[in-house]
């Protein structure tokens, strides 16, 4: 990791005694980019990459977190960020999701010596900075030309997550955790506001997701950033809080591509209904099943990954970012959906089957008459 500094020196009017030594930023930037991938095929295409000097693994695995289809994570190098007006190196991490989905995360330095006051103006400019949007776009679009082989039902989806976290590994000025809340504004650098005073009502609600399991660390989850203090400078909590990201992403995937595919189910029928018969219900009916059971199983899979992390903290900490990422809304938002979905495949197999016997009668008619029309023409021969 490169060691350039991110701050300028510290002031000491602005000081409270709180200082970090040691710590980074981590950046993320998560995309949508296919339906699923096959992580083995990604790992054979980034070894090729790898002998070229251009990616290299970083796969390792981890005793704590345990995932049923630990994602493939690999180095891109380093990236050169425009931070707060200067230029900075950052080390650049990428992961694969078994579910289509691709986090690119920027670990920016912390320079040794930055003020908390420091912290929450680079969090606020943060907040506003575009260039890393349009970096980390480049650095996903770059990495999807080289796996596509390996991404089943490819597509391109513009929105994506963002999302921050402190992570602070030596912080001087305080004894433990509890002491660091009395001396700084965990919420303001939370809130990236560094304009005014946040109210105290406003300050406690942020700090209820509040974490620890000793007195020597912390974590602090809201919906778009995170503080995580963890001395042994192990990322578990930072990864856990990623995979709840990347969940967001695909629960707002997939409640856009619902929204899309009902629309166009409504489109249909309506085209259908005007007609005196069409194939396109049998068509419609298919899709229809065919959708719900592919998000039948997605709900699934993302309830049960909640069963494999291993350390109940990291459990606690996996549930809190998914109740602040509102993920359990999202769910019901698109169970809703889906149930919608089935009630249309019902009512499209239920116009099938009216349709199919219509015309069922119709060719009995038509037979009789037929045979009726033989007969006389017989008999006015005879």
């Amino acid at each position: 990791m490169s060691t350039s500094a991110t701050t300028p020196a510290l002031d000491p009017s602005l000081s409270t005694g709180v200082s970090i030594q040691k710590g980074s930023i981590l950046i993320y930037r998560v995309f949508d980019v296919a339906e699923e991938v096959n992580l083995s095929r990604v790992e054979d295409l980034l070894k090729t990459e790898s002998g070229k000097g251009r990616l290299q693994l970083t796969r390792t695995p981890r005793q704590l977190v345990i995932m049923r289809n630990a994602p493939v994570t690999f180095s891109l190098g380093e990236s050169e960020l425009n931070f707060l007006d200067r230029s900075v190196k950052s080390e650049t991490l990428a992961k694969v999701w078994d579910y289509g989905v691709l986090s690119i995360q920027f670990q920016v330095p912390i320079a040794p010596g930055t003020s908390w006051e420091q912290l929450i103006d680079m969090s606020a400019k943060l907040e506003q900075d575009m260039l890393i949007d349009e970096l980390a776009r480049v650095r996903a679009e770059e990495l999807v030309n080289i796996i596509s082989p390996a991404l089943l039902g490819q597509h391109s989806w513009q929105q994506f997550e963002d999302y921050v976290i402190f992570f602070f590994e030596e912080i001087s000025g305080i004894k433990n955790c509890k002491e660091l809340l009395e001396k700084v504004d965990a919420a303001r650098l939370i809130v990236a506001e560094n304009t005014v005073q946040l109210a105290p009502k406003n300050k406690s609600i942020i700090l209820e997701s509040l974490y620890q399991y000793s007195d020597q660390d912390l974590t602090i989850i809201d919906w778009n950033s995170a503080i995580v203090i963890e001395p042994s400078g192990r990322k578990e909590v930072p990864e856990v809080i990623e995979f709840g990201l990347t969940h967001l992403m695909e629960m707002r995937y997939y409640d856009t591509l619902l929204d899309q595919r009902l629309t166009t189910l409504y489109d249909a029928i309506e085209e259908s209904r005007s007609k005196f018969f069409s194939n396109r219900f049998a068509q419609l009916s298919r899709e229809a099943s065919a959708r719900y059971i592919e998000f039948s199983e997605f709900i699934e899979r993302v309830d049960n990954s909640f069963k494999v992390v291993g350390d109940f903290y990291l459990a606690t900490i996996f549930r809190a970012a998914g109740e602040e990422f509102r993920i359990p809304e999202w769910e019901q938002n698109i169970m809703r959906k889906m149930n919608l979905f089935a009630s249309l495949s019902e009512l499209l197999q239920g116009e099938l089957n009216v349709n199919r016997s219509l015309w069922l009668e119709i060719t009995v008619v038509v037979l009789i008459l037929f045979e009726l029309g033989t007969a006389f023409i017989k008999m006015g021969h005879g």
